[in-house]
């Protein structure tokens, strides 16, 4: 590829670097933005300093890191970089930051060239949960988002501590996804798409206290929503789990099998794909006993029934109203793992089957990779070995749009 040919050739971004953990990964995105053709201006606040240090960023963009307006060549460097940015992109964005912005405070290199420039804004959030989850963080990116720039929630992850929760900042695929977006350069595959995504294992109670489940983690569904919304879709995530804020996805918290059916049937009218990565159960309690059940009255007799197939279902309503819609399954095996997922793909009438075998390591629920295979109904079978879950959520969405769409039988 010419470096004419890259994405962002001949495009100015803007890097902010502001004082979080975080800092160190703006460094990656730096080289991922020089790949991509762009000219990367640095600039960092002096509580950056403390994590990374001005000799890196100067060596892999070539430019001197702006720290200082009162030290810089330009006398009014901030307002010239302003007004030459076709993006300004501040990665991790701290609470201190986000908190200025919102404001319109303007007392160092990096916010008063975000003042000083009209150019699109992206803002990656880092911090600590009980920071993001604060009041008035939550008010300021309220207050951002409403002036039109666009801020990339953290993700959960391990913290800085050796904490676990939502505040990491988001991986760079997610990042340089929104600066293509934001930018033309990329995130249009699926402008225009609605895509419905389901999420995690259902729970269905047998009291107030217990219920009936299984081990997945929602982990590979909040991927392919999360991929979705980078190439342009918007839609809804039902999930079982909690799960990130998702740009242009609708988040519905359910929890058993009838709540997602429900979920999924109403939303069928609007919908350009069908993703169930959700775990359904099969079987559910006959009758949900009004309190807990006593170890002393002695082990209970619970009597199941079927759950509904929402799959099934609605491929059936689908092939009728809307025969152009994409509709995904998944088959969790843990043998003949193939063999099983071709039976399902036929038997649901489905385009595509994405079928892993969970006894595999690295495989398995819970985990952050996956390896599936991909078997579409026009018979073709394509093989994911061991990768990240946002990468086979990337690949089955790719592979999923580009079927043919021929009328089902």
């Amino acid at each position: 590829m010419t470096s004419a040919s890259l994405p962002l050739a001949g495009k100015h971004v803007v890097l902010g670097v502001s004082g979080g953990i975080a800092a160190y990964k703006s460094v990656e995105l730096l080289r991922r933005l020089m790949d991509l053709g762009a000219d990367v201006t640095p600039v960092l606040t002096r509580s950056a300093l403390e994590f990374v240090g001005a000799p890196t960023f100067r060596a892999l963009s070539g430019r001197d890191p702006l720290v200082d307006l009162f030290r810089a060549d330009e006398p009014i460097p901030h307002t010239k970089l302003g007004q030459g940015a076709d993006l300004v992109l501040v990665a991790p964005a701290t609470a201190n930051l986000l908190a200025k912005f919102a404001a319109g405070i303007a007392d160092d290199a990096l916010t008063t060239t975000l003042v000083a420039t009209a150019a699109p804004v992206v803002l990656a959030a880092a911090m600590h949960t009980e920071m993001w989850l604060h009041p008035s963080v939550v008010a300021n990116v309220k207050t951002i988002r409403a002036r039109g720039f666009r801020v990339i929630d953290p993700e959960r992850g391990r913290l800085a501590g050796g904490d676990v929760g939502y505040g990491r900042l988001a991986e760079p695929d997610v990042v340089i996804g929104a600066v293509l977006e934001e930018l033309g350069g990329a995130g249009s595959t699926l402008r225009g798409r609605y895509v419905l995504v389901t999420a995690g294992g259902t729970r269905e109670p047998i009291d107030p206290v217990r219920y009936i489940g299984n081990r997945s983690s929602g982990k590979q569904g909040i991927a392919v929503a999360q991929e979705a919304a980078r190439m342009g879709a918007t839609g809804a995530l039902v999930t079982t789990v909690a799960a990130p804020a998702i740009p242009g996805f609708e988040l519905v918290q359910v929890e058993s099998a009838l709540e997602m059916r429900d979920a999924v049937m109403s939303r069928l009218d609007r919908l350009d794909a069908l993703v169930m990565c959700a775990a359904v159960a099969d079987f559910r309690p006959a009758e949900v006993a009004d309190q807990k059940i006593k170890r002393d009255g002695g082990a209970p007799e619970i009597k199941l029934v079927a759950n509904p197939d929402i799959l099934a279902e609605a491929t059936a309503v689908l092939r009728r109203s809307k025969p152009e819609a994409v509709v995904v399954g998944f088959a969790a095996e843990t043998i003949d793992a193939l063999r099983h997922g071709e039976e399902k793909l036929a038997r649901k009438r489905v385009d595509m089957m994405v079928v892993n075998d969970v006894t595999e390591e690295g495989a398995g629920f819970g985990t952050d990779t996956n390896s599936v295979w991909l078997i579409a109904r026009d018979g073709s079978r394509s093989r994911i070995e061991l990768a990240a879950k946002r990468e086979v959520a990337a690949a089955l969405l790719d592979k999923a749009f580009a079927l043919d769409r021929e009328p089902h039988a």
